[in-house]
């Protein structure tokens, strides 16, 4: 297997930047404010918000010096992009838990002199605002003590939102912050709130006059996961290239390539983001009644039932073996699959979960101890699964995940 943590040869990574860098900045219409900020030599620490999926690309693009970046080890999963990611400077971290082998990594980089770059909201966010920051990322800035630059992209959501199916042609700037030096006195509430200023940005709002595309609407209901006016539950559907409808109270809505939204007949148009806020309302997440296919323990109720979805384990990263076609409840203490197969039962109590992440937009997935859980749905949204789960073991009293 292909060694992740040594470091590489960067000569595919000068190359890319110094032949390609004009191509691939005009293409995707970057600019760069600050850039004289950056320092020429030696080690230092960037932080950036993160809505697009090529976002390390471009922030390194501009700088034109090779910098590594940790990466979703899901981009690493196939020995192609696995080669192409690893000569580019990129290293693979564990979505969902705090992976202590990345960040030893990380700091064996910056010791050599190398420029690291993090992205501390812990994903790409789903609706264009900047997420809150991971609190671990303090300890990482006072021990690795090297200037700290935050970086900013500004547009990158228009440009790719999470949810949607097809990417825009829209300008994005990038804007990069004088170099601040944290001491080791420093205290973790000032370095998040320094961080958390420094990249903060809401795309829905953002000025940009021409953006291209095709249906805007397609995909937006990962997003938008309960109508908006009806309350159902998985109701929205796209309908040709800017039309998204309940198919439950018939309602419509027309979407534009800047993510704005009106409901059919109206004059008024809101941010996508703000139908995003309304999804989820605690009073909304009741019990539902169990259809017997469940074992559930005394006083357990569930809260989520899936539509049928895929399982998969990992016996070994990067092998992944699928378990069956199932359902997934989600209850007041565990997640349980049903395996429509065999009939068996899968428990994942809270307390065994390690962390979750959501990858590639359709799948949902748990850290275990030595294992992960997928669940692949293609038909519903990850993004419920994803707030709902978290509220329901936050509102248990169960510990945080690592």
């Amino acid at each position: 297997m292909l060694d992740f943590f040594k470091i590489p040869k960067l000569y595919w990574k000068r190359f890319v930047l110094w032949s390609f860098q004009p191509f691939y900045i005009r293409y995707f219409k970057l600019s760069a404010v600050g850039l004289e900020n950056v320092p020429k030599s030696g080690s230092y620490m960037i932080v950036a918000n993160h809505s697009h999926l090529l976002d390390p690309f471009f922030i390194g693009a501009l700088i034109r010096r090779p910098i590594f970046q940790m990466a979703s080890n899901e981009f690493f999963r196939t020995p192609l992009v696995r080669r192409f990611m690893w000569a580019m400077g990129a290293f693979p971290r564990k979505k969902g838990f705090t992976d202590f082998k990345s960040i030893k990594y990380a700091i064996n980089l910056v010791r050599k002199g190398y420029p690291l770059c993090i992205y501390p909201e812990g994903g790409r966010n789903w609706d264009g605002e900047t997420l809150p920051i991971i609190k671990s990322i303090a300890k990482l800035v006072k021990l690795l003590n090297v200037p700290l630059l935050s970086v900013v992209s500004k547009g990158n959501y228009l440009a790719y939102p999470r949810w949607a199916d097809n990417r825009r042609k829209s300008p994005i700037t990038i804007y990069y912050s004088k170099p601040v030096l944290f001491g080791r006195k420093s205290t973790d509430e000032e370095i998040i709130e320094y961080i958390q200023k420094g990249i903060y940005n809401n795309d829905n709002y953002s000025e940009i006059k021409k953006i291209r595309g095709k249906n805007p609407a397609q995909g937006l209901w990962r997003l938008l996961w309960r109508c908006p006016e009806c309350r159902t539950i998985d109701a929205l559907s796209d309908r040709g290239e800017k039309i998204i409808y309940c198919t439950s109270c018939k309602r419509e809505w027309e979407v534009n390539l800047h993510c704005m939204m009106k409901e059919k007949g109206s004059t008024e148009c809101k941010a996508v983001k703000e139908y995003s806020d309304l999804m989820f309302r605690t009073e909304e997440v009741v019990p539902l009644q169990n259809d017997r296919h469940i074992k559930l323990e005394a006083d357990e109720n569930i809260y989520m039932k899936s539509k049928t979805l895929t399982l998969l384990h990992e016996p070994e990263y990067p092998k992944l073996e699928e378990v069956g076609d199932g359902i997934l409840y989600l209850t007041d203490r565990r997640l349980i699959f049903h395996n429509k197969t065999d009939k068996s039962q899968i428990s994942y109590p809270f307390e065994n979960i390690r962390g979750k992440s959501t990858e590639r937009n359709n799948i949902f997935q748990l850290v275990l101890e030595e294992d992960i859980a997928r669940f692949v749905m293609q038909e519903e949204s990850c993004y419920k699964w994803e707030v709902v789960y978290n509220y329901i073991r936050k509102r248990g009293g169960y510990l945080e995940e690592e």
